[in-house]
């Protein structure tokens, strides 16, 4: 691992899965559900995902979208995503993280065909993330170009939002500023883009002539500040260390002396 990585200098980072086994596990586990909700004959993950759209041309927008939803709630209960891309990445997260280490509970999925008119906005997710947390992007299928996300390393975020300060009612001026300075970096699958949650970041209309497929995950240590979302709600422990254990027990006991 890099020290690039290690102290996430630019802010964000593309790597290797340190186990891809469990990567494969949660495409395939998350494919088959795929294959039940959308009615996809086709057996093979990476086939079936990128040629996702050719399979769905007879669906509505309306149709797209609920069974979409239907496969989200699926996921969530069915496959334990944050765990999966954990075990696949681990000693990058906890190198980062640390030992204790909290995941989110829900799964975010994207499905972006070539052409879906509604990509990811220019954003950041801190506020009101914690600026604590990391975001893992794993793609399912190789993403590049349009079909990958873009996003502004930690100098340019701060450039960017210094200008939008200084001319909050110009969101255009930001916009487009922002995306001249962005990376829009290809990563395939078996790898993924770990990023800190105060960098801006976004996608385009994928121009490609595969679906774009994703995973993102947000990982956080224990002791780190929550944002403002309730971090009880959100997250779930995932590693707990035995110090961490230990003083949990010894606070509950003294709680209730």
């Amino acid at each position: 691992m890099s020290d690039k990585l290690s102290s996430l200098a630019e802010g964000f980072a593309i790597v290797p899965a340190d186990n891809m086994d469990h990567l494969d596990r949660a495409r395939s586990d998350i494919f088959k559900l795929t294959r039940e909700v959308f009615k996809i004959s086709e057996m093979n993950p990476a086939s079936g995902f990128n040629n996702f759209h050719r399979h769905i041309e007879s669906c509505t927008p309306g149709q797209f979208n609920s069974m979409r939803v239907e496969l989200i709630k699926r996921i969530t209960v069915e496959v334990d995503v944050s765990k999966l891309v954990f075990d696949a990445f681990e000693e990058t997260i906890t190198k980062l993280l640390g030992p204790d280490i909290l995941a989110q509970r829900g799964c975010n999925l994207v499905l972006q065909p070539p052409g879906d008119p509604n990509p990811s906005e220019l954003h950041r997710d801190a506020p009101a993330n914690s600026p604590y947390e990391i975001v893992v992007w794993v793609p399912l299928v190789d993403c590049y170009k349009s079909k990958s996300m873009y996003i502004l390393d930690v100098n340019a975020t701060n450039t960017c939002l210094e200008l939008l300060e200084k001319n909050p009612s110009d969101w255009d001026a930001f916009e487009s500023h922002s995306k001249r300075l962005a990376h829009t970096p290809s990563v395939p699958y078996g790898s993924a883009l770990i990023f800190f949650t105060g960098l801006l970041h976004g996608s385009e209309i994928n121009q490609e002539a595969e679906t774009r497929v994703s995973l993102n995950i947000r990982y956080k240590n224990l002791f780190s500040p929550s944002g403002l979302k309730n971090q009880l709600q959100f997250f779930k422990p995932l590693k707990i260390s035995n110090l961490a254990r230990l003083g949990a027990s010894l606070e509950l006991r003294e709680h209730f002396r």
